[in-house]
């Protein structure tokens, strides 16, 4: 193998390895949003989510968070619609995990046709629930200073 060729399997695996941090860190920025998104319809204050995502996300601003509960705590049909991106994301990347015949089968049947989350789930009856386990959220508290 020539150096150029070495050089640019090495460059196209970087590449590979950013991606796939970046895919696992907006998952898990969903999932606090899912976090989030079901404690606000429980009734827990926003001030608690707010405290919540701001410890597990420290990066993101008070601007930011706000306008993730802002989103989510107004309009039904927006928040149905918020739900939808981290209980799909945290699916579709438990299948990323799957057997190859799996994936291939579940990704040819979602660009024929839009799929429920039942349809879904009969397709990977192994796969999780979409949308998580079901069970109460509980909210992390900031560390203390």
């Amino acid at each position: 193998m020539t150096l150029a060729k070495t050089s640019a399997a090495a460059t196209s695996a970087d590449r590979i390895t950013g991606l796939t941090a970046r895919v696992r860190l907006e998952h898990y920025a969903q999932l606090v949003r899912a976090e989030a998104h079901q404690a606000l319809n429980a009734g827990t204050p926003a001030i608690d989510c707010a405290d919540h995502m701001r410890a597990r996300v420290p990066w993101w601003s008070d601007t930011t968070i706000a306008g993730y509960l802002v989103d989510r705590g107004t309009d039904p049909q927006l928040r149905t619609y918020m739900w939808a991106y981290p209980a799909g994301l945290d699916w579709f990347a438990a299948l990323a995990e799957a057997d190859a015949r799996v994936i291939r089968e579940v990704l040819h049947a979602a660009y024929r046709d839009p799929l429920t989350p039942t349809d879904l789930a009969r397709l990977w009856p192994a796969g999780p629930p979409i949308g998580g386990p079901g069970s109460t959220v509980r909210l992390r508290k900031p560390p203390v200073p």
